[in-house]
């Protein structure tokens, strides 16, 4: 039991010892590095940054230990706040937009923001860069992001249309520049066999600033029906002393088309021809080519594709 107490005694002298090593260390000056939060204000007028810059500043301090351990035990800090445009900016060769400003000239400011006993001795990063661009605006189109597939015999009567078309975007002009459209987020329909109404979200873009959030969507749908068309057969490259004449002279086109369209699909909506230029290689028939149809004409066929000819001297 003897040597229990003697450990508890030793202990006792021993924590003492310790505390008033630890009074005495923290009474002392100390001379260390720190990370210190900091805000910024008052940037240039009509300007917005568009670069990042550092959230804290090394700061080498000189100061009591107390206030040290103070500072570190501390969860939330006064940031220091920078005033930008409180002190002189330097223009980076060659590019306007970009500034750049020594903390050295700020430290008297950075200074009074500390603790009354703190002595600030450095400041780094030793520079600070800046790159502003001027704030402007423009109507952008937006563009629907949509997967889906049409079910048999349905077509889309129109595009899909969104609304609003364009929306009013603000941000940096040298990155607005070169916004030509904005996207919706991506939206699956799957098989569609009716129109669909509904509502898409745009996609998100940190660097611009936009309303609405949301666009209205329409994909309208329209049965497919058949239709026939008979179309003259156009004769290229034949020379002005020849007379060419194709047997037969038209052929008949067959594909479907949406309801709303069927009176578009005329003879003058298409282009067949044959090519002199297949004579020449002594083929007894001619390949007919289709060059020009109505976009709304599906599942296109034609018959014949081949045709007999007569040449003769004009």
């Amino acid at each position: 039991m003897e040597w229990k107490r003697k450990m508890l005694v030793f202990s006792i002298f021993l924590m003492i010892s310790i505390i008033i090593w630890t009074l005495n260390a923290l009474s002392k000056n100390y001379t260390t590095e720190i990370k210190y939060p900091i805000t910024y204000s008052r940037f240039p007028e009509r300007k917005i940054l568009i670069s990042d810059i550092p959230d804290h500043l090394r700061l080498k301090v000189n100061a009591h230990g107390y206030e040290l351990l103070s500072y570190k035990i501390s969860t939330r800090p006064v940031p220091i706040n920078f005033p930008v445009t409180s002190f002189a900016m330097n223009r980076l060769s060659g590019d306007t937009t970009r500034s750049f400003l020594l903390t050295r000239y700020a430290r008297e400011q950075v200074a009074r923001q500390l603790p009354a006993d703190w002595d600030l001795l450095e400041i780094y990063p030793d520079t600070l860069f800046f790159q502003f661009a001027r704030q402007t605006e423009k109507m952008v189109p937006v563009r629907p992001v949509i997967n889906f597939e049409l079910a048999k015999d349905f077509t889309l009567m129109d595009r899909v249309v969104v609304s609003p078309e364009s929306i009013l975007v603000s941000g940096p002009d040298i990155y607005l520049d070169t916004l030509n459209a904005l996207y919706t987020q991506t939206v699956s329909l799957g098989v569609l066999a009716k129109s669909y109404e509904g509502e898409l979200d745009v996609a998100q873009y940190k660097r611009y600033a936009f309303e609405p959030k949301k666009v209205s969507c329409s994909i309208q749908l329209e049965k497919l029906t058949e239709v026939q068309v008979e179309v003259p057969i156009q004769i290229t490259g034949l020379p002005d002393s020849l007379r060419m004449e194709t047997f037969p002279h038209s052929i008949k086109v067959t594909g479907k088309v949406g309801l709303s369209k069927y009176d578009r699909i005329i003879p003058e909506a298409f282009w067949f021809e044959v090519n002199y230029s297949d004579v020449q290689e002594n083929k007894s028939r001619l390949q007919v080519y289709m060059k020009t149809r109505p976009m709304a004409l599906t599942n296109v066929d034609y018959y014949p594709q081949t045709v007999e000819y007569l040449l003769s001297v004009k």
